[in-house]
This record gives structure tokens, C-alpha cells and sequence, in this order.
């Protein structure tokens, strides 16, 4: 009688369990069949064309004009004269000018320096006189020459040619108008030689160098001073050969030259342009480089005259910058080389909004800039901003400047400002 309740609670325990798994089959059943409605309901995603996104560019407008060839090249500074002065008598230098130093002006024809002439100047009183002796001799033997004449006629005697000759004294005549000569040929040598113990300057010079002082011993063929003249400096450039037919050159059949401007310093504050002109063309190259050479004049090139002492100056050995004016582009388009793509490619903004390439001839290049005689039309656009990796027929836009912005709201305003006046009015 005591088993009983205890079955009971069994029995009841497993139908719990029995009923408790078969309502969560019920709801496991019923959220599978929930999510296959779902799964087999949801819509199907339709896959849309991506459409481009163009490339923001920026662009300039061709634009035809004049433009003044300019060539750059480096160059050094040259003297156009210059010698070194040597002694044509020996002797003991005695005298030397204040400005022969290195850096030191002469004017032509002023005194450097002077070689003793007390030796000259006796050499040259002793052929004086020597000269006066002739000249006495040959007037006596004029002397004898008439007596020897007269005696000659009251003879009355016709002697042979050689005869006649020894007996009017011919001989004795010949000989003193030769040592006559002789004389005069020493006493000018004297004079030349007492000239030349005085040294001057053979143009307007600036010193370079010296080699003597006052007390120096010399001899004939001593240097004694080296020179450059003042009144002008050459500048030796050298340039490109395919860039030679852009330069007047002044030759035999045309003077023409081309201008030079000459940068001797240059810097943030200031910038020293001194100008000259294209001189002449080298016969040969260089051994180096195997470019042309140009020879540049540049008058007063250290600053000597009074118009140009602010300039500055040329020094001798100088390496400096020159830009040469060559021939003048009737119509041309500049475009910085920085948008010349291949050598000799444009990209060209189209007017569906596409990029596209083009080939242009490229008359003449410099350093910073190209110029174009052909291949785009006038106000046709191209693409100045980089781009990594341009296809031709990419879609591109224009980008819009932030001055650009500011006139567009300037306008905008302007435009709202006059609609607001003209509400005014009409109230």
C-alpha cells in the first residue's frame, strides 16, 4: 500500500518530460518552417552599374602670341686683351707707378715704370755727335768735290768713265754719305733705346700681376708687368648646336648680333644684370662637352665710366648665367615642360568631359618652358594637374579655384542684392 504514491509521481515525472519535448519540438518545428518563409520570401539583390567617378582636374587655355626666344648658358669671363709687357733694354728699374700693383688702373699711355737712362743718354749724346762729324766730313769732301771739278776743267783732258770718276773723287764722296747714314742709323737706335727705358701703359689696363720693383736688374726679353684691358671683357658661353639657328651671329653678310643678359649675383634681395652682345661664333667645339662656343663683348666691364658705377662687375674668371635673346616666335603657345608628357604629348580636356591625348610639335624648349607652333587650337583646354596612371577617354571635371568660389558667391550676393533692391523698388 506505501509503493503506490511513489509509481504515481514516476508516471507523472515522465509524462512531464514527454509533454515538455513535444512542445519543444512543436516550437523548434514551427521556427524552422518561420525561417524557410523568410528565407524563400526575402527579395533578390539586383546588382547595379557602378557609374565613374570622374577626375578632378585643372586646366589652361591655349593661347597664341609673340614670344622672344631665350637661351640660357653658363659661361666665364674673360679678358679681351691681354698681354705681359717685357723689356726691350737692359738696365736698373728706377721709377714705378703708385698704381702698379695687382688691382691697380692705368691709363693708356701713362708711365709704370722706368729703366735707368743715364747709359742711354750718353750712348745717345756720343752718336749726336758723331752724326755732327759726319755731316763735317761730307762737307768738306763737297769741298773738294768742286776743286777737283775745276782742276778737272782747265785740264781739258777727256778721260775714260772710271777715270773721271777717281779724279771728281766719287769714291771718297760715297763713303761719307755712307757714314753719314751709319751715324744717323746709331743716333736713332740711341733714341729708340732711351725711349723704350720708359714703360707705358698701350691701352687702358688693369695690373694683374708684376715682376719687378724699384732696384730689380733686367735684361732684355724680362717680364715686367701683366695686363688686361679695361674697355672690355669677353664672356665664353657654351651652347647646344641645334640651338645655334634661334642666335644672331654677326658674320661678314649680316651684323646682326643677338643680345646677352649677364646674372653676375643672384639672391632674394637683389639680382646684378650687366648686358652685352654676341661677338662671334668658335670655329671649333669643346673637347668635353662637343658644344658650340660663343664669344660675348661686354663693354666697361669693371665699372670705369660714370653711367655704370652702380652696376656691378664683371671679374676675370667668373662663372656666371647668361640669357641670349634669340630670334622672336611670331605665334606661339608657352606651356610649362612640367605638362608636356612623352616628350611631346598633351593631355587635352575634351568637351564631353574626357581626357584624351594628343602629340603636339614643339618648335623651341628651354629649361622652364616649351613652345608650340602646332597642334592645338587656339582656346582649347589641356590638363595641367598630375596624374598617376591616365587612360585616354577617362571621365575628368573641372576644379573648381577657391578664387573661382569666391567670384561665383560674389555674384550670388551681387545677383540677391539687386533682386532685394528691385523688391524695394516695387514696394
Amino acid at each position: 500500500m506505501e509503493q503506490q504514491p511513489t509509481d504515481k509521481n514516476k508516471k507523472r515525472s515522465v509524462i512531464a518530460a514527454l509533454l515538455q519535448l513535444f512542445f519543444s519540438l512543436i516550437v523548434l518545428g514551427c521556427g524552422i518552417a518561420i525561417a524557410a518563409y523568410y528565407l524563400k520570401s526575402t527579395p533578390q539583390a539586383k546588382p547595379r552599374k557602378r557609374e565613374p567617378n570622374p577626375l578632378t582636374v585643372q586646366v589652361e587655355s591655349a593661347k597664341y602670341t609673340s614670344h622672344q626666344v631665350i637661351i640660357s648658358a653658363m659661361g666665364t669671363i674673360l679678358p679681351a686683351r691681354e698681354i705681359t709687357l717685357t723689356s726691350r733694354v737692359k738696365g736698373e728699374v728706377v721709377k714705378v707707378s703708385g698704381n702698379l700693383v695687382p688691382g691697380g688702373f692705368i691709363d693708356k699711355g701713362k708711365r709704370l715704370l722706368t729703366i735707368d737712362p743715364i747709359d742711354y743718354k750718353l750712348s745717345l749724346l756720343q752718336h749726336t755727335s758723331d752724326v755732327a762729324k759726319a755731316k763735317s766730313d761730307l762737307a768738306l769732301e763737297m769741298g773738294n768735290q768742286l776743286i777737283a771739278k775745276k782742276e778737272f776743267e782747265i785740264l781739258g783732258e777727256e778721260p775714260s768713265d772710271d777715270e773721271k770718276q777717281l779724279m771728281l773723287r766719287q769714291p771718297h764722296l760715297d763713303q761719307k754719305k755712307a757714314t753719314l747714314r751709319g751715324a744717323e742709323a746709331k743716333l736713332d737706335q740711341a733714341e729708340l733705346n732711351l725711349k723704350r727705358t720708359r714703360i707705358d701703359a698701350p691701352f687702358n689696363s688693369v695690373i694683374l700681376s708684376r715682376s719687378v720693383n724699384i732696384g730689380s736688374q733686367i735684361s732684355e726679353a724680362t717680364p715686367l708687368v701683366r695686363l688686361a684691358g679695361t674697355d672690355e671683357f669677353w664672356l665664353k658661353l657654351s651652347v647646344p648646336l641645334e640651338q645655334l639657328q634661334w642666335i644672331h651671329i654677326p658674320d661678314n653678310n649680316s651684323p646682326t648680333s643677338s643680345k646677352v643678359k649677364i646674372i653676375v649675383h643672384e639672391n632674394r634681395k637683389n639680382q646684378g644684370i650687366r648686358t652685352g652682345k654676341v661677338l662671334r661664333l668658335a670655329p671649333d667645339l669643346e673637347a668635353q662637352g662637343r658644344m658650340a662656343v660663343l664669344y660675348v663683348s661686354i663693354h666697361d666691364p669693371l665699372c670705369r665710366l660714370t653711367e655704370n658705377t652702380a652696376k656691378p662687375k664683371l671679374l676675370i674668371g667668373s662663372y656666371v648665367k647668361a640669357e641670349i635673346e634669340g630670334i622672336q616666335l611670331e605665334s606661339a603657345v608657352a606651356i610649362k615642360r612640367t605638362h608636356i608628357h612623352d616628350s611631346d604629348t598633351l593631355w587635352i580636356y575634351s568637351e564631353n568631359n574626357t581626357l584624351t591625348t594628343r602629340k603636339v610639335d614643339i618648335t623651341f624648349k628651354n629649361r622652364d618652358y616649351v613652345f608650340i607652333t602646332s597642334g592645338i587650337l587656339e582656346g582649347e583646354r589641356f590638363i595641367t594637374s598630375p596624374l598617376s596612371a591616365p587612360v585616354k577617354g577617362t571621365a575628368v571635371k573641372l576644379r573648381q579655384s577657391p578664387d573661382s568660389k569666391r567670384d561665383h558667391s560674389d555674384n550670388l550676393e551681387g545677383s540677391s542684392s539687386k533682386k532685394g533692391s528691385r523688391m524695394e523698388t516695387k514696394q
